[in-house]
C-alpha cells in the first residue's frame, strides 16, 4: 500500500529550542527504517500563536494527502499539551476515517483506524499527563508571582497615581520598579476626598476634568463612572495591593489613609441600589459556561428558590434554564467514569514508564543547574580576589557581585521547582487514577466549589443551548465512558464492577494502592 511519513518535532518554551536537532536526529531514523519518503516540519511554539498558526496549516496539508499518512510525533507530550486543541482533534478524527496513523516511536505506540481502546486510552493517559506538565509550568510562574508579592513588590502595571521605572539592569534583564507619579498623584487624592464627603460620581468626574485631569490618551475624556469606581475601591492606595483574591502589603508609598478609604467604602454601601445575592454564592455551573448561541458568558441566578442559567447577553434569545436539569446530565456522564479491573496493570505500566522519562529529564536539570550554581561561585570567588589584589575598584567589584548574586538567587530558585515539581509527579499520576475511579462519589458528595473544580478537570468547551448543555469529555475520561457505553449496550457490564478488588469504591481518604504500585519506596 502507498504512503508517506510526516515528522512532526515540537517544543513548548525557549529553554527546549536546543531538543529540536534530537528530536529531527529520532524522527528521521524511525523514518529510514520504514523505508518511505517523508517530510519534515518543526515547531517552537514558545512563540506561541504564530507557531500554532502554521501547525494549522500543517493539519490542512495532512487532510489533502490523497495516500496513507504516517503522522510521527517522537512522544506523546510532543503531540499536545492540550487535548482540547482544534488540531487535535483534526488528526484523530483522520485516524477514525482511516486516512493516517500517528506513531510515538519513543513510546512504542502507534494508533490506526482499528487501535483498540486500551490504546486509545494510553494515548489519552499520555496527553493528560503532558497537561499536568505544562500545568506545572504555569504553577511556577505564578508561584515566582506570590513569593514578589509576599515582598511587597507588584507584578503588574502600576495603577494610576503610580508609573512603573527601570532602575539599573541591564536591557535584557531591567530592574523595575514603581513610583509615585507627581504629575496624576493629586487627582487621587482629591477624588477620594471629594467622594468621602458624599459627592456623586458625576460631580466627582466633573471636578476632575476641570483640574486637568483625562481618563484617554488623546486627553479629552473626562473620567466615567466605571473609572471613578475602579480607582475608589482600590486598596492599593492606602498601602494594600489585591492578586487573586488575596491581600499583601506592598512596599511603595501610600497616598491617603486607611481611614479615608473605608470612609469612601462606605459611602458606596450606603447607596448601592439592592442587588442579586449571585455573587455570594458559589454554583457549581458558575463562570464554566458560555452560550452556545452568541458565545458569551452564563451566568447562574436565584429566583423562588431555583438558580437558573441565562446568557450575558440581553440581545440574545438563548432561553433561561434551570441547572438542576442540566446538571443530572453531567452526573449521569460522570457516573460513567471508572477504570475497568483489566486495564489497571497496563495503566501503572505507562505511568512507571513516563515517571522516569520525567525522572531522567529532572535529574539532567538538576545536575546542570547544580553545575551553573558551582561555576557562580567560582565566578564570585575569582572577582573578590580581584578585588583584594587591587586588580578591580571597589565600586566595580559591587556592581559585579550584585549581577552574580542575583544570578545564584535564580539558580537557586530553579534548583527548589525542579526538585519539588519532580516530588508532585507522583502524586498527580496516583491522583489521576484515583479520580478516575471515584469520580461520581466525589461529585456528589463534594460542595460546589470542589464540584466546580472537578468539572473543570474533566470537561472542556462547556456550552449552554437551548436548554441543552453540550460538553466535551477531556482524555483520558473521554475514553473511559466511550467504551463503558460500548460494553453496556453489549450487555457486558460485568467487566466494569472491578470485583478483583476488594476496595473499588473507596471513600476519600482510602483508596487503591496505586502509589505504592508506582513507587516501592512508599509506605
Amino acid at each position: 500500500m502507498d504512503a508517506n511519513i510526516i515528522l512532526i518535532a515540537r517544543v513548548s518554551d525557549v529553554e527546549q529550542r536546543k531538543a529540536l536537532p534530537a528530536q529531527k536526529l529520532r524522527l528521521e531514523r524511525y523514518a529510514e527504517q520504514k523505508k518511505l519518503p517523508y517530510e519534515y516540519y518543526e515547531f517552537d511554539e514558545s512563540a506561541h500563536k504564530e507557531e500554532r498558526q502554521k501547525f494549522g496549516k500543517l493539519v490542512e496539508h495532512i487532510k489533502k494527502q490523497t495516500i496513507l499518512c504516517y503522522v510521527v510525533f517522537d512522544k506523546i507530550d510532543r503531540f499536545t499539551r492540550d487535548s482540547s486543541q482544534e488540531e487535535v482533534k483534526a488528526l484523530q478524527q483522520l485516524v477514525k476515517l482511516g486516512k493516517i496513523e500517528l506513531h510515538f516511536p519513543h513510546d512504542s505506540l502507534y494508533i490506526d483506524q482499528n487501535s483498540s481502546a486500551a490504546d486509545w486510552f494510553r494515548l489519552g493517559i499520555g496527553m493528560a499527563l503532558a497537561k499536568y506538565y505544562s500545568d506545572s509550568i504555569r504553577d511556577n510562574v505564578k508561584r515566582r508571582f506570590e513569593q514578589m508579592l509576599a515582598e511587597g513588590i507588584w507584578v503588574h502595571r502600576a495603577p494610576i497615581g503610580y508609573k512603573n521605572v527601570i532602575k539599573g539592569g541591564t536591557a535584557q534583564k531591567p530592574i523595575k520598579d514603581i513610583e509615585v507619579d507627581d504629575a496624576k498623584a493629586h487627582y487621587i487624592v482629591k477624588a477620594y476626598e471629594l467622594r468621602a464627603q458624599g459627592i456623586s460620581y458625576a460631580v466627582i468626574a466633573k471636578q476632575l476634568h476641570k483640574m486637568g485631569f483625562r481618563s484617554n490618551i488623546a486627553g479629552s475624556k473626562a473620567p466615567s463612572k466605571q473609572f471613578l469606581e475602579r480607582i475608589l475601591s482600590n486598596p492599593f492606595y492606602y498601602g494594600v495591593m489585591v492578586h487573586a483574591g488575596r491581600e499583601y502589603p506592598h512596599k511603595y508609598p501610600p497616598l491617603i489613609s486607611r481611614a479615608l478609604f473605608n470612609q469612601v467604602q462606605r459611602v458606596r454601601d450606603e447607596r448601592k441600589h439592592e442587588k442579586t445575592k449571585y455573587d455570594s454564592k458559589d454554583y457549581t455551573l458558575k463562570k464554566i459556561v458560555k452560550c452556545g448561541k452568541c458565545g458569551r458568558a452564563v451566568s447562574p441566578f436565584k429566583a423562588r428558590n431555583t438558580v437558573y442559567l441565562r446568557c450575558a447577553n440581553a440581545k440574545c434569545d438563548n432561553p433561561n434554564t434551570a441547572e438542576s436539569l442540566v446538571i443530572d446530565e453531567v452526573t449521569a456522564d460522570i457516573g460513567y467514569i471508572d477504570i475497568p479491573e483489566q486495564w489497571l496493570s497496563k495503566v501503572i505500566a505507562e505511568l512507571r514508564n513516563r515517571h522516569d522519562d520525567q525522572q531522567t529529564y529532572f535529574t539532567q536539570n538538576i545536575e546542570q543547574t547544580r553545575a551553573e550554581y558551582d561555576k557562580l561561585k567560582d565566578k564570585m570567588r575569582k572577582v573578590y580576589y580581584d578585588l583584594l589584589e587591587g586588580r578591580i575598584t571597589q565600586t566595580f567589584h559591587d556592581d559585579i557581585a550584585t549581577e552574580l548574586e542575583k544570578k545564584q538567587q535564580e539558580l537557586n530558585d530553579r534548583l527548589k521547582l525542579l526538585t519539588n515539581d519532580n516530588k508532585q509527579f507522583q502524586v498527580t499520576a496516583s491522583y489521576l487514577l484515583d479520580l478516575a475511579q471515584r469520580a461520581e462519589m466525589l461529585f456528589k458528595e463534594s460542595d460546589d466549589d470542589l464540584r466546580q473544580k472537578l468539572l473543570e478537570y474533566v470537561l472542556s468547551n462547556i456550552e449552554l443551548k437551548d436548554k441543552k448543555l453540550s460538553y466535551i469529555l477531556n482524555d483520558p475520561f473521554k475514553t473511559i465512558v466511550e467504551t463503558k457505553k460500548k460494553s453496556l449496550s453489549a450487555h457486558n457490564s460485568n467487566i466494569w464492577c472491578g470485583l478483583g478488588d476488594s476496595n473499588s469504591w473507596p471513600r476519600p481518604w482510602q483508596g487503591r494502592a496505586l502509589t505504592t504500585e508506582l513507587n516501592p519506596h512508599i509506605k
